[in-house]
Order: C-alpha cells, then sequence, then structure tokens
C-alpha cells in the first residue's frame, strides 16, 4: 500500500517537492536510522525496503495557481541538487504551474515508488480552494480524506504535509486530521535561509523535517452520554448523574464515583471549562458553543464517509468540478 501526501501549494514549488526529494533521498539510502523513519509505513508484511512509496499526491491550491494569473511577482525557483542551498540559475516560474510542478516531482518521485516493483504511475490530484473562506477549504479538505479513507476495510495511509499555501489550508488539514483520526502523519519542513526557500529539493537535511503529532479527538464514553443527555434538555448536575445512575450500562462510566457533587467538580467542570458544555443557571448545564462548533466540523465528516465515494469517484463527480485527477508517468 503506497502513501496519499495532502499538500497546501502556494507560489513556491520547493513546498511540495523539496519534502518528496527529502523523503525519496531517504527511501533509496535505507540505513537503519532511515528503516526506522518507515517503520510504521504500510502493512505488517510489507517489504521494510518498499515502505513509505508514494502512490499519490494531493495538492490544494488557488485559482490562480491552477488557471494562471497576470500577477506582477518575480516568480522563479532554483533546481537545485539535494543537500545543498544554490542561488542560481534561476528558472522562470509561470501560471499556471502544473507543467513544470509535475516535471520537476517525476524526478524525486520516480525514486520513491517502491524498488523490486516499481509503480508505473502516480496521481495527482488538483483541489481548488480559497485561501480566504475557511469552512469552504475544510469541506473540499474533509471529503478527500473521506474519500481515502472509504476504500476497503483500512483505507488508504495518509500523511499531511503543512508547509505550503496558507494558514487557511493548513488549519484545515490539521482540524482534518484531528476531528478524522485518518492521518498517520502530520508534518512540515522548513528551509535554513531564504535563498533556500527558492530552491525545489531540500538543501539540509539537519532540521528540515519536523514531525508533528496526531492527536485525534476521541472523547470518553461518559463525555458522549452527557452530551446527549444535556442535548435534550437543561440539567442540574444531580439530574445528569441520576440520569447515568439509572442506566446500568452508563452506571458503569461513572467508575468511583460516590455522589453527584464529586461527579460535578470531576467530569462537568473540566467539560465547562472547555465549552463542552455551559451553564445557563447555577450549576443547570447545556450543550456549549464548543462542542457546537466540533459537531459542526466533525457532521462534515460523517456525511462525506455515507457517500461511499473513494478518492477517483470524488474526481469523477461532476458535481464536485473543484478536483481534477491526473496521471503521471514516473519511468
Amino acid at each position: 500500500m503506497g502513501v496519499y501526501h495532502l499538500m497546501g501549494l502556494g507560489l513556491s514549488p520547493g513546498s511540495v517537492t523539496g519534502p518528496i526529494s527529502y523523503l525519496a533521498h531517504r527511501y533509496q539510502r535505507g540505513n537503519t536510522d532511515d528503516l526506522e523513519f518507515f517503520s510504521r509505513s504500510g502493512e505488517a508484511t510489507q517489504n521494510p525496503h518498499e515502505k513509505g512509496d508514494i502512490q499519490g499526491i494531493v495538492i490544494f491550491t488557488t485559482q490562480e495557481v491552477l488557471k494562471g494569473s497576470d500577477t506582477q511577482d518575480d516568480l522563479y525557483y532554483v533546481d537545485n541538487p539535494i543537500n545543498r542551498v544554490t542561488k542560481n540559475p534561476k528558472q522562470e516560474l509561470s501560471l499556471p504551474m502544473q507543467a513544470q510542478l509535475k516535471k520537476l516531482l517525476k524526478i524525486d518521485w520516480s525514486n520513491i515508488c517502491g524498488k523490486q516493483h516499481k509503480r508505473e504511475k502516480g496521481d495527482i490530484f488538483w483541489c481548488e480552494v480559497d485561501l480566504r473562506n475557511t469552512e469552504l477549504t475544510y469541506d473540499r479538505i474533509i471529503k478527500v480524506v473521506a474519500a481515502l479513507d472509504n476504500p476497503g476495510n483500512r483505507g488508504k495511509e495518509v500523511w499531511s504535509n503543512l508547509t505550503g499555501g496558507n494558514n487557511v489550508i493548513n488549519f484545515a488539514l490539521q482540524l482534518a486530521a484531528t476531528l478524522s483520526s485518518v492521518m498517520a502523519r502530520l508534518y512540515y519542513v522548513q528551509a535554513i535561509n531564504e535563498y533556500a526557500e527558492k530552491c525545489v529539493r531540500f538543501t539540509a537535511e539537519d532540521g528540515y523535517w519536523v514531525e508533528l503529532p496526531v492527536i485525534p479527538l476521541v472523547l470518553s464514553p461518559l463525555i458522549e452520554e452527557v452530551i446527549k443527555i444535556v442535548g435534550k434538555e437543561q440539567l442540574h448536575y444531580d439530574r445528569i448523574y441520576s440520569h447515568l445512575m439509572q442506566s446500568s450500562s452508563q452506571w458503569e462510566l461513572l467508575g468511583q464515583v460516590p455522589n453527584a457533587e464529586e461527579f460535578n467538580q470531576r467530569y462537568l467542570l473540566p467539560m465547562w471549562k472547555t465549552g463542552i458544555i455551559k451553564t445557563v443557571e447555577n450549576n443547570v448545564y447545556k450543550v456549549g458553543s464548543q462542542w457546537e462548533l466540533i459537531h459542526k466540523y466533525k457532521e462534515k465528516f460523517e456525511e462525506a464517509k455515507k457517500t461511499g465515494l473513494n478518492i477517483d469517484d470524488l474526481a469523477k463527480d461532476t458535481e464536485e468540478d473543484w478536483i481534477k485527477k491526473e496521471e503521471i508517468y514516473l519511468k
């Protein structure tokens, strides 16, 4: 099973090509540290030297990048060797940049597509988003995440790069990781100086790759039960406690909580502090604004999952004209 990388893209192709060059370098080198780096990737029975190979790249970017623009910016990149910062020669970057980006990607992607049984092609999905519209951007990212989770029982392996694009894209990618529990890895890459930022391959291995924790939102069964109860009606904490005590299955969730006052201190007040629940009067609770916000974003993932679409289906759906699939030949 290959990896799908989700990435934002602005006007710097190196935010996409740089990490691919880094991964390809470590994939081919294959020393002890490299094998450990890729060890969590793939299936348990997969050849350790094949773990981490890239099957697809999903790029979230703007109409300006995808369809062209009359920008007056001086757009260029430097086609540098790996592990070196070079300032010249500057290569002019034109918009739309798909053709140039594919050409650059092919060089390194061909070195991380399997060693014994090389993939002949890789999939690129171009996804248009709006850098000033968080909800629309999240809505499209979560549809992609759900589609990658749909094929078979395991779904696809998903890594997310939080480097390119802008804060809206990277916030949406991180939120999707938290609410979906689908992504296997979050990372970003950093250039050592302004010249390195223009390079399309990684310029220094040390400090380049930054791993971030994937922290899925998993509510305890007790918290879920409280939300269900106060979602129906606002109640004093002793009434909430009483509701839980009346059901044997829910009573077990309380553990060693002997009374309603301790239940309030141990469970309800921490939920109140984070906004999951709120008070309408003294010690009377209802669902809070933070849970309503979480639920709003989480529900989008559940709705996307219900469609049963995989990512190829999503790209073929005429109603989803913001995502296009393209194949790149790697040999």
